[in-house]
């Protein structure tokens, strides 16, 4: 029978059970990331690349600085996660290791927030299922040992994922939700597609709520004003969040990436490139504009080979053997994906069986960060903010199917919640 679209709210789902191991897998996802930190990454490794970049604007901040790097770009960087760190290294001053700290809280607290989801939507066993497998799984804890924007991102993204299902008709969710996805915007702007659509699935669901809508329009344009207004300050012209969206179309989208054996769906480095003679000496948001124009004339010229590499773009998405330095990593990141593949799979046949509509809002970040590789590239950042709530997808797949071989149960009804 079809179900609720919707998370109720009210007291804890689980109650006291509910909450202590949402206490309970918070510490345990910590201390996996802090032992990853501790003794595979180094608290005092430098941050390299744009670890490297991130970590420069958030020292020139903490000091009272401008928001800059040490090679003078003012806004190629979203400013999320460099204003987070800056807040950090202020308080405990400018160590990697207090950030690297920061992050695998940020990390850890992804994990009750799932745990609350999954009991609100498909009962305890999913929702522990998925917090736990969140709290290990080797993706989401590489990200938190490096000083990168994936972590919180990924907390945005659940916890806006959250506030959708929950909103409902409440102004004051419907505000948060759009709150959230303008920060996860602020983290990572392709995460800014999270809001539109948020929106088509609102006005799929009750189509007199376009008042809600205009309300989370509003939030999110005001939350994003401030910087956008800094920026044009800076660069006398529109520059929404980044001077990277160019940058990163015309890595993803050239004549040698094309061309070349194993690098389709990739990305090449701009300055590594020809055509990086053309901006030279160019202020960093007119760069930024020759690159999308150079991005857009490839994409239009090579139309007929864009359905190609879209479709690697893709497969690098979910790719379960990504190149990593050892065989041992290759085989961890394998063992990890597929079987969640797998299940992810089945939870969403299994949804599509039962008319499982709230299902929806939990493939929204999937959807976002799959349009976004088709765009741009494909591998495991770009994926990282959806990881969440794949999991969460594939506990419910994981546990409809246990659930099922146990009772005798039709695949077709759905299990009872609670």
């Amino acid at each position: 029978m079809p179900m609720a679209r919707h998370v109720v709210i009210g007291e804890w789902p689980g109650g006291r059970r509910s909450i202590a191991w949402s206490i309970g897998i918070f510490l345990l996802a910590l201390c996996v990331r802090l032992g990853f930190q501790a003794g595979f990454v180094g608290m005092q490794t430098p941050p390299r690349d744009d670890a490297s970049q991130y970590d420069d604007i958030a020292r020139s901040l903490s000091r009272g600085g401008p928001y800059v790097t040490d090679d003078g770009l003012r806004s190629n960087r979203a400013p999320a996660y460099p204003a987070l760190l800056a807040g950090i290294y202020r308080l405990f001053g400018p160590d990697w290791a207090a950030g690297r700290i920061g992050q695998a809280v940020i990390g850890a607290s992804i994990c009750p927030i799932l745990l609350q989801m999954g009991v609100r939507l498909f009962g305890f066993p999913a929702g522990l299922l998925a917090s736990l497998a969140c709290a290990v799984f080797p993706y989401t804890v590489f990200w938190a040992g490096y000083l990168l924007s994936e972590p919180l991102c990924a907390l945005l993204v659940t916890g806006s994922t959250w506030a959708l299902l929950a909103a409902e008709d409440d102004w004051r969710l419907t505000g948060l939700w759009s709150l959230l996805c303008a920060l996860a915007a602020l983290a990572r702007p392709n995460m800014g597609l999270l809001l539109p659509l948020g929106i088509v699935w609102s006005l799929g669901d009750r189509p007199r709520r376009w008042r809600r809508c205009v309300l989370a329009l509003a939030v999110f344009g005001l939350t994003l004003l401030p910087w956008t207004l800094r920026n044009y300050t800076i660069h006398h012209r529109l520059v929404p969040i980044t001077t990277m969206g160019g940058v990163v179309l015309w890595e993803g989208n050239n004549p040698y990436v094309a061309a070349t054996p194993g690098m389709q769906g990739r990305s090449a480095h701009a300055p590594s490139l020809p055509e990086a003679r053309l901006v030279s000496g160019l202020p960093e948001a007119e760069a930024d504009s020759v690159y999308f124009r150079l991005g857009l004339r490839f994409m239009r010229e090579h139309w007929q080979e864009m359905p190609r590499l879209v479709a690697w773009k893709f497969m690098r998405l979910w790719n379960p053997w990504p190149e990593l330095p050892s065989g041992l990593e290759r085989l961890v990141a394998a063992a990890t994906l597929i079987p969640t593949l797998t299940f992810f799979v089945i939870g969403l046949v299994l949804a599509y069986r039962r008319r499982e509509a709230r299902i929806v809002p939990l493939l929204l970040p999937v959807l976002a960060v799959s349009v976004s590789a088709m765009i741009y590239w494909g591998d495991a950042r770009i994926r990282a903010p959806s990881d969440p709530s794949m999991l969460l997808v594939a506990a419910y797949g994981a546990v409809s199917l246990v659930e099922s071989s146990r009772t005798g149960r039709s695949m077709s009804v759905p299990p009872r919640t609670g």
